[in-house]
């Protein structure tokens, strides 16, 4: 006789334990293989070395859009407005940013 019972199409409890825990035994015993075997040197030649701006910042090779521009332009006024006039919050940045950027 079987240790497997079948119950109405169904294993019961211990038949699902038994084949799960038969399941887990295999995947134990496959050999465990690295997914990259380049070492960290080959790595680091691979990727191409950024450029530097005058600055000395690390630039990329995408150019800004007009709107990024614009962006950082009133990032940087927005800086100046909040020391001149001493403004806070999420609303205010919020005006000034709309202001700016329409121009």
């Amino acid at each position: 006789m079987s240790r497997f019972v079948m119950t109405k199409g169904c294993w019961t409890g211990r038949g699902w334990t038994a084949v799960l825990a038969a399941g887990w035994l295999a995947l134990a015993a496959l050999p465990v293989t690295a997914q990259d075997a380049k070492p960290a040197a080959d790595k680091a030649a691979a990727k191409p070395a950024a450029e530097t701006s005058a600055a000395g910042t690390p630039t990329t090779a995408k150019k800004t859009t007009a709107q990024q521009q614009r962006m950082k332009d009133c990032a940087g006024k927005w800086k100046d407005e909040k020391a001149a006039k001493n403004v806070k919050g999420r609303g205010a940045y919020r005006t000034f940013m709309s202001g700016c950027l329409k121009g």
